[in-house]
């Protein structure tokens, strides 16, 4: 497994602030749907919404490792000749 820049990198404070936007915006929509169609429909909106959100969020880190494995490739590999021979 590919080594993962360190938790104070500047990608990881885009993820943590990411991821405050979403459950703000996740609690709001929340507070309307309990609102508009009572507690037990809220409730599963929130369970199917965290069920996509997992996956997405899986995905998306999966898709991260594979870019950083990419760079951390390239930038070990020998540099190829100019002249292609």
């Amino acid at each position: 497994m590919p080594d993962v820049p360190g938790r104070n990198s500047e990608m990881w404070n885009g993820v943590r602030r990411g991821t405050g936007w979403a459950v703000g915006v996740g609690a709001v929509l929340t507070a309307a749907s309990v609102l508009r169609d009572g507690p037990r429909e809220a409730l599963k909106g929130v369970l199917k919404a965290g069920l996509r959100g997992r996956e997405m969020a899986a995905e998306a880190s999966e898709q991260v490792r594979d870019i950083y494995a990419e760079v951390q490739s390239e930038q070990s590999a020998p540099a190829e000749p100019a002249d292609g021979n």
